[in-house]
């Protein structure tokens, strides 16, 4: 995916300066940081495509007596079109291609451990794994604010709120010599049915960001 996200974000710089139109936008928020260019095809509407990246973020966290520490990697590359239905007030509605996931690892470092409901005994090389991931497709839908087609040139500012729809896939499992003799499968898949209850809230990956934008 990074060779990809690098060429994409070479091609949209290029391809705003070579049409002396539109607008550039850089942004932050959720998902991360975002590069996009914007192209107006009448006073209605505009198409958009742009780049985001949170990068790698590692953390801790503790659910059910289980303490993990994970890293989460989200990486997007999304086309929107945007409907001015009044004013600098729009809706848009595109697609987003993602490489959205989370590593989650739990440890007992050598007392117990709570997997489904239950306690188990865990040695330092024991462990939880669970692995988070995203659809590589997702529809996405959401509101904004920002300048209309029909504005001038120069600077200029936008907000975006959505939501890309997907239904995330949780996986794990035990591994470690006493983890693994001990846990059956079907406590394993009572810990990753919690994970799953948590995840699945947001219903998919939220777009809450603020952009600063040019306009040639």
């Amino acid at each position: 995916m990074k060779p990809f996200l690098a060429t994409t974000f070479v091609m949209l710089s290029a391809s705003s300066f070579a049409a002396q139109a539109g607008d550039v936008y850089l942004g932050a928020g959720l998902p991360g940081i975002t590069l996009g260019y914007a192209h107006p095809l009448d006073e209605r509407f505009t198409l958009r495509a742009d780049v985001t990246t949170l990068g790698r973020i590692d953390y801790d966290r503790s659910d059910d007596g289980v303490d993990y520490d994970g890293r989460v990697k989200v990486d997007r590359l999304a086309f929107f079109g945007d409907w001015y239905v009044h004013r600098n007030f729009r809706l848009t509605a595109g697609l987003t291609v993602n490489d959205a996931r989370a590593r989650l690892t739990g440890r007992a470092d050598g007392t117990t451990i709570t997997i489904g409901d239950r306690q188990y005994v865990a040695g330092p090389d024991d462990r939880l794994d669970v692995r988070v991931k995203y659809p590589t497709v997702m529809p996405y839908m959401g509101i904004g604010f920002g300048r209309p087609p029909q504005a001038v040139g120069g600077w200029g500012f936008m907000v975006d709120l959505g939501l890309a729809f997907g239904k995330p896939k949780v996986t794990g499992g035990v591994s470690g010599p006493l983890l693994s003799a001990t846990v059956p499968r079907e406590d394993v898949e009572r810990e990753l049915d919690d994970i799953r209850d948590d995840v699945e809230r947001l219903r998919g990956i939220p777009q809450i960001g603020v952009s600063v934008v040019y306009r040639f």
